[in-house]
């Protein structure tokens, strides 16, 4: 059966205008006007296109709140960050927003800071009942999170070199992030290179208990790190506190060498903190990078290919980071009480000239 071809109209925006006004002028049914605006449903790209070009010109668009109290369905996504200044978390947000788009899902994003208890912001995240929670924190363990959003399941992510054991009974699905391979590889690259006196700029005091108990990535990517030495009979020669800063970072590596330290490498656990560090020994204290020290860091955000930088870094790429989250997000979405699931993403050596 042919479709009714679709009607040419020089209809004005309204701000009443509704689905079936939109159907009528179109010709076609108000079901075939609301699956032009789903990304996922199926329908030819032509119709699609001219259905949406006559809801454009009608001023109209599916009212989503009315919609959710309809299906009972959220096209909400939560997304939890400890901070949106820093590079890394700043441009695997904007991926990961864009990603969400393209499927017609929303984001709504909260900034719940370390310095803050845990739940402080969280009663806001509740009221909104986002379809999903995607929360990159360090301090919320993945089971207080499942107890927090009740029938809002949760991504969260773990690192470690082995994938964590889906707990039964708790709807929390996780990104497992193995740092460990790559931060392998930079190790053999610095003995390569006949590095023996490598010290650590970490992120935060992963030594405290509420650090350690969530295996965070910093805790992780100094566990890691710790290992890849002993493999290669070296000793860490100290552990500077950079606060993921670059800041931070510069001054720890001044006050260390101009104190007496010796480091012929620094293994950051951000780039930004390897920047810090760079400028630290090339400006302040006038060595050479690589040849008298070496720097590497750690996430490959965009600004480490920078010339000014061109720093030797592990990473996992942002995009597929976001590809593995999405693809959480789509099974959660389409099976809300399956069993928590798991995705692995492995970071990798990215070989520039600081090291």
């Amino acid at each position: 059966m042919e479709s009714k071809p679709l009607r040419e109209t020089q209809d004005e925006p309204r701000s009443d205008a509704t689905a079936q006004d939109v159907a009528d002028a179109a010709g076609v049914s108000r079901i075939m006007v609301s699956r032009a605006f789903n990304p996922n449903a199926s329908i030819r790209a032509d119709k699609r296109t001219a259905i949406l070009s006559v809801a454009e010109r009608f001023g109209y668009h599916p009212d989503m709140a009315a919609r959710s109290m309809v299906t009972g369905r959220s096209n909400l996504v939560a997304i939890l960050v400890p901070a949106l200044a820093r590079a890394w978390e700043s441009q695997e947000v904007d991926a990961l927003i864009a990603a969400l788009q393209r499927q017609g899902l929303a984001a709504l994003v909260f900034r719940v800071s370390t310095d803050e208890p845990a739940s402080a912001g969280l009663p806001q995240v509740r009221a909104y009942k986002p379809a999903a929670v995607v929360a990159f924190m360090d301090l919320i363990a993945p089971n207080d999170l499942a107890s927090m959003f009740g029938n809002s399941p949760a991504i969260y992510p773990h690192y470690g070199l082995e994938p964590p054991v889906p707990e039964p009974g708790v709807v929390v699905d996780r990104l497992h992030i193995n740092q460990h391979s790559g931060i392998r590889s930079a190790v053999k690259l610095l003995a390569g290179s006949g590095k023996r006196r490598i010290a650590y700029i970490a992120g935060s005091d992963t030594r405290l208990a509420s650090r350690t108990e969530n295996a965070n990535s910093d805790h992780d990517r100094f566990t890691a790190l710790t290992n890849a030495l002993a493999e290669q009979g070296i000793e860490l020669t100290a552990r500077l506190e950079g606060d993921f800063d670059y800041d931070t970072a510069r001054q720890q590596v001044v006050n260390f060498l101009r104190g007496g330290g010796e480091a012929d490498a620094f293994f950051a656990a951000n780039d930004s903190s390897a920047f810090g560090a760079m400028d630290a020994v090339r400006y302040d204290l006038n060595r050479s990078v690589p040849d008298q020290i070496a720097i590497v860091g750690f996430d490959n955000i965009r600004e480490a290919a920078w010339r000014a930088y061109d720093l030797t870094t592990v990473g996992v790429p942002v995009e597929t980071r976001v590809a593995a989250l999405m693809r959480l997000l789509k099974a959660r979405l389409s099976d809300p009480k399956a069993p928590g699931r798991v995705e692995t993403v492995t970071a990798s050596l990215i070989v520039r000239s600081s090291a």
